[in-house]
């Protein structure tokens, strides 16, 4: 598997866990602005390696209501 580039250190990284099974960790992944962010799934060993890797500091958990929560605010706030 090739290497995720990493960006330059001035730039910081941070992950946020949306939601833990057993064989999975689902997390927001975003570099510079914690609100923009792309949603990925790994094992966990991979999710702890990508993490290190990035340099990525830990935002706190948040629950699936508080997500929800952000997701429709920022859907309402676009212009149609």
């Amino acid at each position: 598997m090739n290497q995720a580039p990493h960006p330059p250190p001035s730039i910081p990284c941070f992950v946020r866990v949306t939601a833990r099974q057993a064989d999975w960790v689902h997390f927001e992944f975003s570099i510079g602005d914690p609100d923009l962010c792309v949603e990925l799934t790994m094992r966990p060993c991979q999710y702890d390696a990508f993490r290190r890797q990035q340099g990525a500091a830990v935002l706190p958990e948040a629950s699936a209501a508080e997500l929800d929560h952000e997701r429709r605010h920022w859907h309402d706030s676009v212009p149609r």
